[in-house]
């Protein structure tokens, strides 16, 4: 089995991270390993600070998007309330959009509900509509789709008229908030908006699921745009 990584770069959020990773790795009987983030290593998954070694201590380090949106393997942002780092709310959180990454963050949500015994919750934030002939616009398709990509694993769905930011800063009683990568570059806006204004650990899926890391990748090909309603 491919072991967790553990980013050391040197942030003060390198022990929060590794923490995570232990508690995780203990889990899933997986090893742990510490990392650069220019070193080439194998991982099934990659876990990291979210703070830099510099600047405000509210925002995201500025080499942090750029790693996670690069790496060849689903990674795991260490960030928000101390009771959510250490998986006290027993909750799980998928956040889907109807688009293509939807598969896989039910299949990344499902084994990490198992692993760490938690509760699963599938949220879809839909905005107020500003025009009037899209105020009948219905969004619950999202979530029925998520349903049958679940195939009967327990669940609750919930389905908010809010900004993405504005559903996923809420989330206050989640251990880990799962979204996937996007469709652009620099991973999508939801997954940006995920790693800036979670109140806990974020997990970003990527396709495909394991993959190797070597110093600092290049960027993936740009993905087939898909028009999603968040």
């Amino acid at each position: 089995m491919e072991p967790v990584v553990v980013i050391a770069d040197g942030s003060p959020w390198t022990q929060d991270a590794e923490q995570w990773a232990a508690a995780h790795a203990k889990l899933v009987d997986a090893d742990v390993e510490m990392r650069r983030p220019d070193d080439d290593f194998h991982a099934q998954l990659v876990v990291l600070g979210y703070q830099g070694r510099t600047g405000s201590a509210l925002a995201l380090g500025s080499h942090v998007l750029p790693f996670v949106c690069a790496v060849g393997c689903d990674a795991v942002v260490v960030r928000g309330t101390t009771a959510a780092r250490r998986g006290l709310h027993g909750r799980i959180t998928a956040l889907v959009s109807g688009g293509p990454d939807d598969a896989g963050v039910m299949a990344r949500a499902v084994v990490f509900a198992k692993s760490h015994c938690a509760a699963l919750r599938v949220l879809h934030a839909a905005p107020q509509p500003i025009l009037r002939e899209d105020l009948d616009e219905d969004h619950s398709w999202v979530l029925e789709r998520s349903t049958e990509l679940l195939a009967g694993f327990p669940h609750t769905a919930v389905l908010v008229r809010r900004q993405p930011h504005e559903a996923i800063s809420r989330c206050i009683d989640t251990d880990l908030i799962v979204v996937g990568s996007g469709d652009t570059r620099t991973c999508g806006a939801v997954t940006r908006a995920a790693l800036h204004h979670a109140p806990c650990p974020v997990l970003v899926a990527h396709r495909p699921v394991q993959g190797e890391h070597r110093g600092v990748p290049s960027l993936p090909a740009p993905r087939r745009p898909v028009r999603t309603t968040v």
